[in-house]
């Protein structure tokens, strides 16, 4: 408890020097990490998540300091999380970088194609597949690329492929070469690939499909 101090937000910032050690203890134990004081974000997120546990305390939850525990760790959980997705992303951006194609440079652009590329990781995720083995997998000639994106395209577009594509978990090879026209030997070749870019037109990702067509 805090002592002779009264739980309410009238008195936070007595409650928070009070518990700084408290404070400093708990946000160093979720994020594994020596906490800074003065310039931690994640400290930030602390001091906040206990106004919240200070404000919303009654006798009836029991031990205070137990209370804004939970609320604290919830909330830093939530942070760090958000982080990690946004630190992936930026990876996920300078991977497809890497394979060779110029990615978009204005600031409204690379926003709205780093939040599609979120999603996009997910979706990958189902198949086993990351942003960065796709870059692995880019097809090197202009050619073998601009038919591989064709292919994903059309198979995209095709309700039964689509449909084996996801209850297998992998790229139906003999339909996708059927429907598009190419020999199987093309489509195993780029079979990452393919399988990855078509995931962009199932899910109709606009800044990912922009950014594919312009690539071509």
């Amino acid at each position: 408890m805090a002592g002779k101090i009264t739980i309410d937000i009238e008195h936070l910032e007595e409650l928070v020097e009070c518990h700084m050690a408290f404070l400093i203890r708990t946000t160093s134990s979720v994020t594994g990490r020596y906490v800074s004081v003065a310039q931690d974000d994640a400290f930030s997120v602390a001091l906040s998540a206990f106004a919240e546990a200070v404000e919303r305390f009654d006798e009836e939850r029991g031990n205070f300091l137990s209370y804004a525990g939970l609320v604290i760790r919830s909330r830093l959980n939530t942070y760090m999380e958000a982080e990690h997705r946004r630190k992936s992303a930026e990876v996920s951006l300078e991977a497809m970088a890497e394979s060779g194609q110029e990615l978009p440079a204005v600031e409204e652009e690379t926003n709205g194609l780093r939040e599609e590329i979120q999603q996009y990781q997910a979706e990958l995720a189902k198949f086993q597949l990351s942003l960065e083995l796709l870059a692995e997998h880019s097809p090197k000639h202009r050619d073998t690329r601009e038919t591989a994106i064709r292919v994903a395209e059309r198979s995209g577009a095709d309700e039964e492929i689509v449909s084996q594509t996801y209850r297998k978990k992998k790229l139906p090879i003999r339909p996708v070469s059927r429907l598009c026209a190419v020999s199987e030997k093309i489509v195993k070749t780029s079979k990452t690939f393919i399988l990855g870019t078509m995931l962009v037109f199932v899910k109709r990702l606009p800044a990912l499909t922009e950014w594919i067509r312009g690539t071509r």
